[in-house]
């Protein structure tokens, strides 16, 4: 459901408003918010560790509060715009995080 009301808002934005900044900020917001999916996903599929149940959800927010960080200072110290690859960061940021705390099975 979230993907058809995502795909209606980008055609609403495109056709309607015509304005390509606003789509561009759209799939931003979903590379914070798919990343540590992605993440969790890449994890489960190539390690066979387990992980600390309780410390998933905390992994899952501080990988995009760290992104964000990332990506503010990187704009600001070096001009430098992620964009779209603000996804694989973040699910970077994740698969790591869940690494590190992680036992083997």
């Amino acid at each position: 459901m979230f993907s058809v009301l995502l795909i209606v808002t980008i055609l609403v934005f495109k056709y309607f408003i015509a304005d390509e900044s606003v789509i561009a900020k759209i799939f931003q917001f979903a590379g914070y918010t798919y990343g540590p999916l992605l993440g969790l996903y890449a994890f489960g599929l190539f390690t066979k560790y387990t992980v600390r149940d309780k410390a998933v959800p905390f992994i899952g927010v501080l990988a995009p509060l760290a992104t964000i960080a990332i990506s503010h200072y990187a704009k600001t110290w070096f001009g430098f715009d992620f964009g779209f690859f603000i996804l694989i960061i973040n699910g970077c940021l994740t698969f790591t995080g869940l690494l590190l705390l992680a036992k083997k099975v």
